[in-house]
Parts: structure tokens; sequence; C-alpha cells
């Protein structure tokens, strides 16, 4: 097919050059006037804008949307035009033949055709009707198998002359040849080796997809018995000599037929194999092109598969299929049964094929502690988005009519890759909005504090990806009028460790959001590289070894407070200490302490955790959160009795963490006597170190950074310009004994933004005399700041600009994550 010149039109389509077409004309009608046939039964009909049989994508302008799209072949059943051919006078065309195709998605169609045609991307039809010749194209990747005569066999889609093409090859009654005309009479039209009267199996029938091993599983179930002599037989693959002298060796050496037609060289062993697996009613499949569930992965250890040397490939409804490369090893199905409690079917695979998917499939037993799932590859989430696109235009029903299973296959995957595409990228969030109308729903995800686009699906799936996800969460799939909250453990559905926080809101228009936050399994950060100063990292160290107190670290959501405190535990976890956790979820595990979930919705809170923790012993407890009276009461009453508390707040600052407890109506003398310490902290985006560059600070620049530093020090306290600037250059001049703040420009590396994951600032104020004197007496906010300034504590803006003069990152972060 010839592409559309500059007015747009489809050159072949005007001069009827489609391939081998010759001796008819066409009817009245618009040449290009076209209809695609979807493979989910829906079709929708406009016209044919550009078409190239060998490619991907086809141009097409449906009636009801009037402007072009791309549509993907992988799509579509089949390409119709509509306006019908004609035979010209005197011309007399082939005789009918009937055929059938039966498609990946279980539907078919049969009738009678002139005229086949085969190509690279799938076979043209010059099929029969009363209106006269109608013209369709078939792609192969749709189609599951041929029949040339619905009273034959099937002819097989995968052949050893055409595994070399890189492509599904066509049935035998499709020529590959370039610019035949029709058909001739006595031309061949199947293969004598692939379709023999009354044959019902097919041998190397190499299968490359899910949806098609399923069907070929569900077919080969209803098929007879054949011996195995027969089998190869029928096929062509052995003559009735070469079965007669197996036949007599068998009788003289005993053994499997198989082995004798081996040893006299009638077969070699992947063909016998083939057809051993047919007899046995065992697909084979093509492991190098087949996508590996993770899911099936999942139910057989790394080491059981190796040693039966079986791969599992694919799991639906307790059914689990595994790839093997013997057909006679039936023991290894036996034992998968019991180990798996599943239903268990035996496909087949080639040595080779077999060992390489057991290397792709699984890690080895030592890469981590999940040894034994599958190795993830970034997956195609923009095609699926396509398809779900495409298949959304051309079903041409109403947005809120469409019924969309919450279990469709691309669906699944969708949501899956979309989860594991954000855990690769090092997301916390994962949002989900949802718009009235035929508005696209969008996908954004936050990564290093910044929300960032990620995909837009169509309106008709906002429903199913909803239910998707509160399926996988175990929440009401009915309910959308509240919000709701749960949980999905992801390592059942992917081979990561992955545990995602689900937070559904409803919206106008009977809509609903979804939020999910991200909570990997990880170790907890060294102090040491937890970016703080050295002041701030010795005082912490030196709270950790007191028998008892109370120790707060404070900042809003998202800020890393949780990410510290274990870091903090890890520098107490010590065999001579016992430490208790409450957390609300545990996000980071760690050996040696007692880490417990908390859940309100039963009663099981903060507080009830801490009563229970003091009963049971403990040396050091963290409490995820002190968000009541009750739970701040009860944590000061235990660090007073011997117990090291630690504990966070959604507060802004140090100071008025203390100011905020006090508020809560806790006894002013014991918390002034409990407490230590407490570290604010915020995140700010890191710049990317392959692309920033350094710029030196004029006298205004200069002194206007000096000025922002010193705002916070009280004027009593506070040096003079001359001493601070000689210090700043002592500590982050450069070899010219300059000043430098830094930018990046953005990069490959950092995606163009100029930054690259993200680091802490931090304010850390010790509990001394003054600031405790100052507790009891009800001092204020100020009061307290001044008290811990002029004790040596840096605030969050003075942290915040030697990290930017040390490179780490920039004043435009610094000024945004603190407030003067």
């Amino acid at each position: 097919m010839g592409a559309p010149d500059s007015n747009d039109r489809l050159a072949g389509l005007d001069t009827l050059d489609w391939p081998g077409l010759t001796g008819v004309s066409l009817a009245e009608g618009d040449p290009r006037a076209c209809r695609l046939d979807m493979l989910r039964g829906s079709h929708v009909e406009g016209r044919l804008v550009r078409f190239a049989p060998g490619a991907d994508t086809l141009l097409f302008e449906p009636d009801a949307l009037g402007k072009p799209l791309a549509m993907k072949l992988a799509l579509l059943r089949a390409v119709r035009l509509t306006t019908p051919l004609h035979a010209q006078p005197g011309r007399h065309l082939p005789p009918l033949r009937d055929y059938r195709v039966i498609y990946t998605d279980d539907t078919s169609e049969q009738g009678q055709v002139f005229a086949t045609v085969d190509t690279a991307g799938g076979a043209f039809l010059y099929i029969a009707s009363d209106d006269g010749l109608m013209r369709s194209f078939i792609p192969h990747a749709s189609v599951l198998r041929w029949e040339l005569d619905p009273r034959r066999a099937p002819l097989a889609l995968a052949r050893e002359d055409a595994a070399g093409a890189g492509r599904t090859p066509a049935p035998a009654a499709f020529p590959a040849a370039a610019g035949l005309g029709l058909v001739p009479r006595d031309a061949p039209t199947e293969d004598p080796t692939a379709t023999v009267p009354g044959l019902q199996h097919t041998i190397n029938l190499r299968i490359a997809s899910a949806d098609k091993l399923w069907r070929e599983i569900d077919s080969q179930s209803t098929l007879p018995v054949m011996r195995i002599g027969d089998l190869l037989l029928e096929h062509g693959r052995i003559t009735e000599t070469d079965l007669a002298a197996a036949l007599k060796r068998q009788k003289q050496q005993g053994g499997p037929l198989g082995r004798a037609l081996l040893d006299l060289g009638a077969v070699d062993e992947d063909t016998l194999n083939a057809a051993l697996g047919t007899k046995l009613g065992m697909p084979t499949v093509d492991l190098d092109a087949f996508p590996l569930d993770p899911a099936a992965a999942l139910l057989v250890p790394a080491a059981v598969a190796r040693r039966l040397r079986a791969l599992p490939i694919a799991e639906r409804n307790g059914l689990l299929v595994v790839a093997v490369d013997d057909p006679a090893r039936g023991h290894v199905a036996d034992e998968l049964k019991f180990s798996t409690q599943r239903k268990v079917v035996t496909v087949l695979a080639t040595p080779e094929a077999l060992d390489a998917g057991l290397a792709r499939g699984y890690r080895d037993p030592g890469d981590d502690d999940h040894g034994g799932m599958v190795e993830y590859e970034p997956g195609d989430v923009t095609a699926l988005a396509e398809r779900l696109a495409a298949e959304g235009v051309a079903d041409g029903i109403e947005i809120e009519d469409v019924q969309v299973s919450e279990s469709d296959n691309a669906l699944t995957r969708l949501v899956n890759t979309m989860i594991l595409d954000a855990h690769q990228q090092g997301v916390s969030d994962i949002h989900i909005e949802t718009y009235p109308g035929k508005a696209k729903t969008r996908i954004r995800f936050r990564k290093d504090g910044d929300m960032q686009p990620y995909l837009e699906l169509p309106a008709t799936y906002r429903r199913a990806v909803i239910a998707r996800i509160k399926i996988m969460a175990s929440l009401d799939i009915s309910e959308r009028r509240k919000p709701q909250d749960g949980k999905i453990d992801f390592s059942r559905h992917a081979p990561v460790k992955l545990e995602l926080r689900v937070a559904t809101i409803p919206t106008n228009n009977g809509l609903e959001d979804v939020v999910m936050r991200l909570l990997a399994s990880s170790k907890p950060v060294p102090l040491a590289k937890l970016g703080l100063s050295q002041r701030n990292r010795v005082e912490i160290e030196k709270i950790a070894q007191r028998p008892y107190g109370l120790f707060l670290v404070c900042g809003p959501t998202g800020s890393g407070k949780t990410t510290t405190l274990h870091s903090c535990l890890a520098h107490m976890n010590t065999p001579d200490r016992k430490i208790w956790t409450a957390e609300d979820p545990v996000e980071i595990t760690q050996a040696g302490l007692r880490q417990v979930q908390v859940n309100p919705k039963i009663g099981w809170t903060f507080a009830d955790a801490l009563r229970a923790f003091l009963r049971a012993d403990p040396d050091v407890i963290m409490i995820g959160e002190m968000r009541d009276q009750e739970t701040s009461r009860i944590a000061v009453e235990a660090s007073l009795t011997g117990h090291l508390v630690l504990s966070t707040l959604h507060t802004n600052s140090a100071a008025e963490s203390v100011v905020r407890l006090l508020d809560m109506g806790l006894d002013p003398f014991n918390f002034a006597d409990a407490l230590l310490g407490v570290l604010a902290q915020r995140l700010v985006r890191r710049l990317c170190e392959k692309c920033r560059e350094p710029h030196e600070l004029d006298g205004d620049e200069i002194n206007a950074l000096l000025d922002e530093y010193s705002t916070q020090i009280p004027e009593a306290a506070r040096p003079s310009r001359d001493e601070m600037l000689r210090k700043g250059i002592a500590m982050f001049g450069n070899e010219r004994g300059r000043l430098q703040l830094w930018h990046a420009p953005g990069c490959k590396h950092c995606g163009g933004t100029g930054y690259k994951g993200r680091a802490g600032i931090h304010e850390l104020l010790v509990a001394d005399r003054a600031v405790k004197r100052l507790i009891q007496t009800g001092g204020r906010v100020e009061q307290i700041l001044d008290a811990g300034v002029g004790a040596g504590m840096r605030t969050l803006r003075q942290d915040g600009i030697q990290k930017a003069l040390m490179g780490v990152t920039d004043m435009h972060e610094v000024r945004a994550a603190s407030n003067l």
C-alpha cells in the first residue's frame, strides 16, 4: 500500500492496487470507506487515510471523530474496505474456497474467498458476498488458527520455515510472494505435511502469548489421544517405511517407539518431543518470546524450579502452567501440584530456551532476601494506555455506560506496571485524578517532593482503574460516597517487597480520586549519612546514650521523620537493650527491634501500645506520633520512669513543638524534666552532581546572604559581619578564597530538572537548663528559639544556607523549605 500524496489520498486505493488484484473494477462509493473490527468484538466505521501491511499502525479517520487517529494493528481483528469490487466483463475469477479464521479473542468468522495473498504483517482476503467481492486485511498477530476448509484440520501458524522471519507466519494457503495476481486454479493451497484429512492435532505450534496459551490448553483438553507413530506419520514427519522399521526395532529391543525412531535417525529429538507433547496434550511454547507471569514464579521457589527443570510461566484461576523440556517427566507436575496446592499443566520448551528462561525468570538466591522472584523490567505502560485509548474510541459507547472488567488483562498489567515504575523511579506517592465527562484520567507521581505527570487514560477506564486498586487493597468497590483507607501487599502481584497505603477520596460528579503512598521495606540509614552537621550528630549520639528521657523529631508529612528515628534506633540497637516500636505503618524493619503495627479501627492505638510496652520490660520505646494528650502524657511518664522514649510531632520548628505539647495540657515541670531535645527537619531537592556548576558571589550577594543568615541570631549573641564572613570563607570558600553558590542547568542523568534525590536540613534544640526553665515558666516560642540559638543551635534556614554553600542544594530550595 502506497503512502498518501500531498492531498492525503490513499494512492493504492485510488488505483485499486491491492496486492494480487486484477480483473475487477470498483463499484460506486468511497474507495477509502472502511470498517475496523476490534479484537474485543466492537467495530468502528470511517475512512482509511494511510495503511502499509508491514507497519505496526494505520491512520484511520472515524466517522464519529472527524480527525485522523493512529490505530495499532495488534488491536484489530480485521481492516475491511466497505466498497465492493465487481469482476470485469469477460474475466473469470478462481473457484471459491471455504475458509474459517479463529481469532485470539475467542471469536471466529467463516465464509468463501476467491483469493488470498500473504504479506509480512497479515493476509489479504478477497471474500465473496451478495454485493460483490469484498476486501479484508487480517493481521497475523490477531489469529489463533486458520482453517482452509472446516472439514479439514487447523493450519499451524508457526513453522520451522518461517521461524527466522521474525514474525508469526501465515498459513500455507497464503503464498509468501510479492506482487502476485489472483491465486491460479492449480496453485497449491496447503502444506501436505500440515493438513491431512481427519487429522485433529497440530505439531510445533510455538506459542508466544498468554492468550494463545490458555486457548490452546482449553482446546487440547478436547482432542482425542493418538499414538505417537500415527501422529508423526499423519504430519509427514516420518514415512510408512520409517514406522515399520521402528516398530520392528521396538519389538526386538523393547523400549518406547520414540527411542526406536531416534536410533534409526527417522526424527530428531525436538520433533519427537513436540509430537510427544501433542500426544499428551502439551502445547509447545516459545519461551524466548513468551511473557513470564510474575505471579506464577512466586508460587515455586527458585531452588525447586532449578531442581525440577520446570519454569512457571502463567497462572489463572488455580491453574499453574509450567514449562519443561521433557514430556515424559510426569513426576514434575505431581510434585508441583502437592507443593503449590494448584492444578498443574505442563507445556514443552526446548532445553536451551528452558535454561535461558530459568536464568531470566529467577534471580540468584543470594541476590537479596527476595530470591526466587522474577526480575522486573520497565513495563510498556504507554503501549498499554494506547491500547486502552484505541479501544475506548472504537467502542463508540456513552462514557458512563461502558462496562470494563477490573480483571481485564491489559488494565491489570497497566496498574501493576504503573506501581513498578513508581517503585523503580523512587516515587513516594501515586495520585490518580478522575474528571467528569470525556476528560481523561490523569496519573501523577510525587518524586523528590514535586508532582510530575506520568500518564493519561481514557475516561472510559476511570472506574475500572479505581475498582482494580480497591480490589488489590481489599476495599469495598461499591462504596463511592465515603473515603476509604487500605493497604496493598504488592509482593502478591509482583516480585518486589513493597506495600502501598491507599486512600480513596470522593470527588464531585460521583467520582473518586486515589492516592497511594509507597512504603518500600528498607534498611535504616546510618546517622553519619543523614546529612547532619557535626554539632547535631554529636548531640544526637549523646542523647541516644541516655538511659531515660524524651527525644522528639518534628516536621510536616513526608519530611523524613521516621527515617531519622530509625537511624537513631539503629545506633541504639545493641544486644543489651530491649527496644519496642509502635508505628502506623511499619515502613522500615530492623532485626533486634520488636515492631508493632497499630490499628485504631480495632481500638489498638498508640496509647494502648505504649501502655502494653511499659509492661514488657523495655529500655527504649519509639512511638510513631504523639497526636493526642493521652499518648503525650503516657510518653512523658514513661520517660521519667527509666525509659528512653522517641516520637514525632507534626510541627514547623523545634521551639514550636515545645509550646504545642504544653498547649495539649502536659504538666510543664514533668515535661521539662523529661525532654532531652527536639530535632526539626525538612527535605530539599539535591542538586544533580553531574551537571551542577558553581557561581562566585559578588559583594551585594554576599551582604544579602549574611543578612539572611544572621536574622534569627539574637542581637546580643550576633557576631559582626566581618567575623561571619571570615568563618564562612574558612569553611566553604573555594581555592580563590571566594564564597560560591551552585546551580544545575539539567542533564540526562537528572531528566533535565537539575535535581537528583533529596537531602535534609535540620535544627536541633537541646533541652539545657535555660530551655527547661523557659518550659517551666511558660516561655514564648521566640524566647525558646533565642535560648537555643544562643546555645549553638543552627536554625533550618541557617543549616540550609550552609548546605547551599557546600553545593548540596540551592537557595530556592532552602527558602521554600524554611520560614524566617
